[in-house]
């Protein structure tokens, strides 16, 4: 299946990049990325082995990292990733 980005998906893994660039080291940005191209590939094989959203309808949602989590759309021939979101954030917050 084809992942397609969202613009929010775009700016809000630029985001959590940025906030690892500035509090950690290259290496912890490095796995950070890593983990996500992963578990895309991963999404492309299985797209719904990841679990439901519980507030979000039709959308899913994967852990990245204990403090990342993506969330996407499966649609028919695609997969949409919505936006990326920091697990610390009060999460009745909506993405930025």
């Amino acid at each position: 299946m084809e992942i397609v980005w969202t613009e929010k998906a775009d700016e809000t893994f630029d985001e959590i990049v940025s906030w690892i660039e500035k509090r950690f080291t290259q290496k912890e940005v490095d796995n950070f990325v890593i983990s996500t191209y992963e578990v895309l590939d991963n999404l492309k094989e299985l797209p719904k082995s990841y679990p439901a959203s519980e507030t979000l309808k039709r959308v899913r949602k994967v852990v990245i990292h204990p403090h990342s989590s993506l969330y996407y759309r499966v649609q028919k021939k695609k997969i949409e990733l919505l936006f990326f979101w920091d697990n610390r954030r009060n999460p009745k917050d909506k993405p930025k």
